[in-house]
């Protein structure tokens, strides 16, 4: 098995959680429907327009499994947007705006590990050595363009861990180490969609704050946890 591991930044970054109403809130670290909108945009697999996600069934018809790391501590900032009415008639200048209070990620940095069939494996590769990208990407919103970074295509082995790099998707028989000093995070994420946006499954993700690894007492069967193996060392990744 390959992984590719990429690094992914930007000045902010805005995940919206759906349940928040008056505010937009943001997660800390993106879904999983966000990280394979990126790597779609990176490798350019059209996602059928506004509204549409017809990437997402290509990407997961290439066998492709993310896993994300925090680089950096997240840090969490917020400011006022405005928005405009644009069905309001333009024409009048008759255009209604609101300024809306949105939390925002600051100064995000981001590792992705992806791994997936070789033909989408090597033109991600391709593109990310080269620092090409087919579609812009960005981290949440349009405004925050993302720049990428290649890190290096390891060799991985699908192995149990009890020290994981990445953010973890809890399943139902995994289990959290804890210890003192860690800020561990859990969110609810969408983990697929389909063609019409429609969320057809959630997770509950872990991360630990400041980005340092999580301690497992035991994985669930079916998750998928390899080992790389970097200029460094060894890193135990989960990817989903």
């Amino acid at each position: 098995m390959k992984v590719l591991a990429f690094d992914i930044s930007s000045d902010y970054a805005h995940f919206r959680q759906p349940y928040s109403t008056t505010s937009s809130l943001t997660y800390a670290i993106p879904p999983r429907t966000a990280a394979l909108g990126i790597v779609g945009a990176i490798v350019g697999i059209d996602s059928g327009g506004f509204g549409q996600s017809k990437h997402i069934a290509e990407l997961e018809k290439a066998n492709t499994k993310i896993g994300v790391r925090l680089m950096r501590k997240v840090e969490k900032t917020r400011f006022s947007i405005n928005y405009s009415y644009t069905k309001a008639d333009a024409s009048t200048k008759n255009v209604q705006h609101i300024q809306v209070p949105v939390e925002m990620v600051k100064d995000p940095v981001y590792r992705f590990y992806v791994t997936a069939d070789v033909k989408l494996l090597e033109k991600l590769e391709d593109m990310t050595i080269n620092s090409e990208c087919y579609y812009t990407p960005y981290l949440g919103i349009s405004e925050f363009i993302a720049q990428v970074k290649y890190v290096g295509t390891y060799s991985a082995e699908v192995e149990t861990a009890d020290k994981i790099y990445t953010a973890v998707q809890m399943a139902k028989r995994t289990n959290l180490l804890f210890s003192n000093g860690q800020k561990i995070f859990m969110e609810t994420h969408a983990a697929s969609m389909n063609s019409e946006r429609r969320v057809t499954k959630y997770v509950e993700v872990a991360y630990e704050e400041e980005g340092n690894p999580l301690k497992l007492r035991s994985v669930d069967p079916d998750s998928l946890v390899v080992k790389i193996f970097t200029e460094t060392g060894e890193e135990a990744v989960m990817l989903w």
